[in-house]
């Protein structure tokens, strides 16, 4: 008697342990914003002079990608209140040519910290992008309109 009572005691944990198990969510390595920054893994990020930058993007919405755009502008004043004007393109990739157009999209590249940067200057970083149709053409299968993003973030040199 004792026997079945263990036998059916673990029959009803393995069977708890399953289900537990078997309810748990997985982890998705899908973005759950339109731009995920990958790399650097914080919005502030420190480097010294020559060094390099790994950045890596996730872009992702529910239309096309027209094109992606990442800016960047060199903050070297040191004051408060500084107003970032992006004058200078770090990458910029026009997506409408890709057969079949996609709706997500990673891109790697590597900036160069100036080796001319004094300590507590700032790069600042824009990333954006435009996806979308202003027209509705037949066999669209996402609504017309254009959707865009943009993301900022910084490294500060030491």
């Amino acid at each position: 008697m004792k026997n079945k009572i263990l036998f059916l005691s673990v029959i009803v944990v393995a069977l708890f342990v399953s289900v537990i198990n078997g309810c748990t969510k997985k982890a998705e390595n899908e973005p759950l914003e339109p731009i995920s920054i990958v790399k650097p893994d914080s919005s502030i990020s420190f480097y010294f002079p020559s060094d390099s930058v790994p950045m890596e993007f996730k872009f992702t919405t529910d239309r096309p990608i027209n094109w992606i755009l990442g800016k960047y502008d060199i903050d070297s004043f040191q004051t408060t209140g500084y107003t970032a004007t992006y004058p200078d393109t770090l990458f910029f990739e026009n997506l409408t040519a890709l057969d079949p157009r996609v709706n997500r999209y990673d891109y790697k590249v590597t900036y160069f910290v100036p080796d001319t940067l004094r300590p507590f200057d700032h790069i600042r970083f824009k990333i954006s992008f435009e996806a979308g149709s202003s027209t509705f053409t037949t066999g669209q299968n996402y609504p017309a309109g254009k959707v865009g993003a943009s993301k900022e973030f910084r490294v500060d040199v030491r």
